[in-house]
């Protein structure tokens, strides 16, 4: 599965027995003289449909404007005491936290007119534009195979590497680690580290045998 992610690499993650849920989320900081602000990219409509899956969406106050050929939309949320602005493409969509209410477009418009948003079906990349003075970082990027585990990948360096030597597999070396929950659940999870990336996988059951097949043979790439 090769995608492109908001700061223009690849990340091919290949290898699993079982199917992605949903193509992949990212959250990325942007970083410039005036601060810190952090993005969140995903599928086009992928915002609001979990938003109704949670239950959230009807006590949102929701505005809508047309912005060079894309979709604007703001969901204020008054019990979290701010306001969600989206950027939504043909492709996929853009957001980022305001807090406040009633935060005018015009805000999130000085925040898009930093960069060069390039909406393709491989993914959304956010180019910061000459002179804006802003770059990117922390990269994260966020999936699920159905059924099994959740996936977070990190570049290289970005996490701790557990100690040892870890056990070699497809992917690189991995970790397998099993915590015990408040109400006694077992928590089982997986680090997997290589050249470029740190993943790491949560599995929804503990016994399922599936989680130990996709961490043996899963492969993720970024460059």
């Amino acid at each position: 599965m090769l995608a492109r992610t908001p700061d223009g690499r690849t990340l091919t993650v290949d290898g699993s027995p079982q199917p992605f849920t949903m193509g992949w989320s990212y959250m990325i900081w942007a970083q410039s003289d005036n601060g810190a602000l952090r993005f969140h990219t995903g599928a086009a409509g992928s915002r609001e449909l979990i938003a109704r899956h949670l239950g959230e969406y009807e006590r949102f106050t929701v505005r809508e404007v047309s912005w060079n050929g894309a979709r604007l939309v703001s969901h204020e949320d008054l019990e979290n005491g701010g306001t969600t602005m989206l950027w939504i493409g043909p492709h996929h969509e853009v957001y980022t936290f305001v807090p406040g209410a009633n935060v005018p477009f015009e805000v999130f418009i000085g925040y898009l007119s930093l960069f060069d948003v390039h909406d393709a079906p491989e993914g959304v990349v956010l180019a910061p534009r000459p002179g804006a003075r802003v770059r990117l970082g922390d990269l994260l990027a966020v999936n699920s195979l159905e059924g099994v585990c959740s996936i977070q990948v990190n570049p290289a360096g970005s996490l701790p590497t557990p100690g040892g030597s870890g056990k070699r597999v497809r992917g690189g070396a991995l970790w397998k680690r099993d915590e015990r929950a408040a109400d006694g659940r077992v928590l089982r999870s997986a680090i997997l580290v290589n050249a470029t990336t740190t993943a790491i996988l949560t599995a929804r059951e503990a016994d399922d045998p599936r989680f130990a097949a996709v961490a043996d043979s899963l492969t993720c790439g970024l460059v």
